[in-house]
C-alpha cells in the first residue's frame, strides 16, 4: 500500500485558495442552516433541563405517574424539543453531504461553481452517510468512556469516513469506515494537528464578528477535503 502523508500547511493553503473563490456562498449556506435550526428550537420551545430529566427518571422508578404527567405537561411533553433536534440532525446531514460533494467536485473540476446540483444525490447516499456519521460518533463516545485521551486518536482516524462514502456511494458502510481508518494510518497526529488548526480558525472567525465563523466553516470544509485528497492514495 502507498504511503502518503498529510501536509497540514498544504491542506490549509489549498482550503484558503478555494475559500477565497467559493467561501462566501458556502458561508451563506451555513448561515441559513443555523437560522433554520435556531428557528426550529425557538418554535418548539427549550430543551428539558438535565435536572428535570433526572427527576422524571426517578419518578418512573418509584411509579409516581402523577408527577410525571405534571412535568411532561410543563414541557409540552418534551416531544417538540426532540422533534426539533431530529429535524436539525436531518438538515445537518443533508447539508454536510451536499457540501462534501460540492467541495469534492470543485477540487476535481467536476463543478466550476457553487451549485445545488451537488445535492442531487440518491437517497441511499444520504442515508449511508447518516449511518456512517452515527457509527463513527458512537465509536468516539465509547473511546471517551475508556479515557478521554483515546478519542483524540480515534476521531482523526474516522473523520474522513463520511467523505469517502460521498465519493463512493456504492461502498458499504463498513467499507467507508475501514477506508478512513486505512487512509489515515501513520497520519493520526497530522490529522489531529489539522483539527487543532481548524479550531483556531473557527475561533478567529467567531471573533471577527460572528458571521466570520461561517466563512471559517467553509475553510474547514475545504481543508477536510484537501486532507482527504492527500491521503486517499493510501488506499491503492
Amino acid at each position: 500500500m502507498a504511503n502518503f502523508s498529510l501536509e497540514i500547511s498544504a491542506a490549509v493553503s489549498t482550503a484558503w485558495e478555494y475559500a477565497k473563490k467559493y467561501g462566501l456562498l458556502i458561508a451563506v449556506i451555513y448561515l441559513l442552516v443555523g437560522v433554520v435550526s435556531g428557528g426550529l428550537h425557538s418554535i418548539v420551545g427549550p430543551s428539558m433541563a438535565l435536572g428535570d430529566q433526572q427527576a422524571i427518571t426517578e419518578a418512573i422508578g418509584r411509579g409516581d405517574w402523577e408527577s410525571i404527567g405534571k412535568m411532561a405537561q410543563a414541557y409540552n411533553t418534551g416531544i417538540g424539543s426532540n422533534i426539533s433536534t431530529m429535524f436539525s440532525g436531518i438538515i445537518t446531514t443533508i447539508v454536510s453531504v451536499g457540501l462534501y460533494n460540492l467541495a469534492l467536485g470543485l477540487m476535481s473540476g467536476r463543478f466550476s461553481e457553487v451549485t445545488f446540483d451537488a445535492f442531487k444525490l440518491p437517497f441511499a447516499t444520504y442515508l449511508k452517510v447518516f449511518v456512517v456519521s452515527f457509527i463513527t460518533g458512537l465509536i468516539c463516545v465509547v473511546a471517551c468512556f475508556f479515557c478521554i485521551i483515546p478519542v483524540f486518536f480515534v476521531a482523526p482516524r474516522l473523520i474522513l469516513a463520511p467523505v469517502y462514502q460521498v465519493e463512493h456511494p456504492e461502498a458499504g458502510i463498513g467499507e467507508s469506515i475501514s477506508a478512513a481508518w486505512k487512509m489515515t494510518s501513520d497520519n493520526t497526529m497530522s490529522m489531529l494537528g489539522l483539527g487543532i488548526v481548524m479550531v483556531g480558525i473557527i475561533i478567529l472567525g467567531f471573533c471577527c464578528c460572528c458571521i466570520g465563523m461561517y466563512f471559517a466553516q467553509a475553510i474547514e470544509l475545504f481543508a477536510l477535503i484537501a486532507a482527504y485528497n492527500q491521503l486517499k492514495g493510501n488506499l491503492q
